[in-house]
């Protein structure tokens, strides 16, 4: 029989030893092609060559180079979970968008610029909170901002209380924390003060990682607390921190007001919805401007009633009109209040509204520290 009619097994086996993808045998027989069998490579799955990371072996040899997380996390990796552009994760970032509120939005919006600003500060920076009004709310500002610089920022930062008449900036500590020692101690003990570690007994240290610095209650030490003496604590600090933040008193002419304005890096000036307050404050703005302008001045619109947008509204445009670029409105909330009063302060703890607010003025301030 000739091979035409060989068996399907012998034909295959003969095929498979002898013959190429053309049919041709290397032995001089030529099998039908029609009739020759087919070997199939394994499958394998297509792979993107632009987006496919060299192998370590592939990589040119060099001897300084370190190994990197980039050679393992080759795509990008957020909250423990890899990070994959296509057309799947799209369409879900895109129904959660859809699905997500517009103040949900604007909070996360602000996060992403908060995390844009941990890179950091070149030097210590001194924010000066004022008011040409008393019970605005200053202390309650600076104690805010503290915390949020230190908590979403990681900035050290230390608030001081210099106010001249009673402050109240160490009550905000909660008990269990709040430091015996006030600042004139700490100038007392200046010299005896050499490390981070000796002056915590000084200041009181909040969950968030802001420190507190009391003023003393006798309003006979604060009568002897000069300017000069608040220099050199405040220069003495930026030893240890990187914001130094002054909750000063009320007024923007006695002697350690204006010693602190010309000081700080920035100013907080703190209004409320009043037409009282609010226009001494513009009358401030004036003098606080000066040589300098308004570049480095925010303006706090503090105690603001939800029910009331059309009076701050009018109020905003005043503040534009002074061109005055940095406005934050900080609302009327009994939820802080009471956490103020009770010692329990947290950012997490208080409603959206108001925690778009806080964050705004954190950026403000944040976006200013050099």
């Amino acid at each position: 029989m000739t091979d035409r009619y060989r068996e399907p097994s012998e034909r295959a086996d003969a095929v498979d030893a002898d013959v190429d993808v053309g049919g041709r045998q290397g032995n001089g027989r030529v099998e039908p092609v029609g009739l020759a069998p087919i070997r199939r490579a394994p499958r394998q799955w297509a792979r993107d060559p632009e987006h496919e990371p060299p192998s370590l072996e592939a990589r040119p040899r060099d001897p300084q180079r370190t190994f990197r997380r980039a050679d393992v996390y080759t795509e990008a990796v957020v909250d423990g979970r890899v990070v994959r552009d296509n057309a799947w994760t799209r369409l879900v970032a895109w129904v959660r968008v859809a699905l997500t509120s517009r103040a949900e939005r604007e909070e996360a919006d602000l996060e992403r610029r908060l995390r844009a600003q941990l890179c950091g500060v070149t030097r210590p920076n001194i924010v000066a909170v004022v008011s040409p009004k008393g019970g605005v709310g200053k202390t309650t500002c600076t104690f805010l901002l503290g915390n949020l610089l230190a908590a979403s920022l990681r900035l050290s930062a230390v608030a001081v209380d210099a106010n001249p008449d009673h402050g109240t900036l160490r009550l905000l500590a909660p008990d269990g924390v709040r430091a015996d020692r006030t600042l004139a101690d700490a100038i007392d003990d200046m010299d005896r003060i050499d490390s981070a570690a000796k002056l915590r007994p000084y200041v009181s240290t909040l969950p968030s990682g802001l420190h507190l610095m009391g003023a003393p209650a006798d309003p006979r030490v604060m009568k002897r607390m000069t300017p000069e003496l608040y220099g050199g604590l405040t220069a003495f600090l930026c030893r240890f921190y990187d914001v130094v933040l002054l909750d000063l008193g009320t007024g923007l002419t006695d002697d350690l007001t204006e010693f602190a304005i010309q000081r700080a890096d920035q100013t907080v000036v703190i209004n409320t919805p009043e037409w009282v307050t609010t226009s001494v404050v513009l009358d401030a703005l004036r003098y606080l401007g000066g040589e300098r302008g308004n570049e480095h001045l925010t303006v706090v619109l503090n105690k603001a009633p939800l029910n009331a947008a059309g009076d701050r509204q009018r109020i905003e445009a005043e503040f534009r009109r002074q061109q005055v670029e940095r406005r934050v409105v900080l609302p009327e909330d009994e939820r802080l209040k009471t956490m103020l009063d009770s010692g329990t302060y947290t950012l997490e703890g208080l409603d959206r509204h108001t925690r778009i607010s806080i964050k705004e003025l954190g950026l403000a301030v944040a976006g200013q520290l050099v």
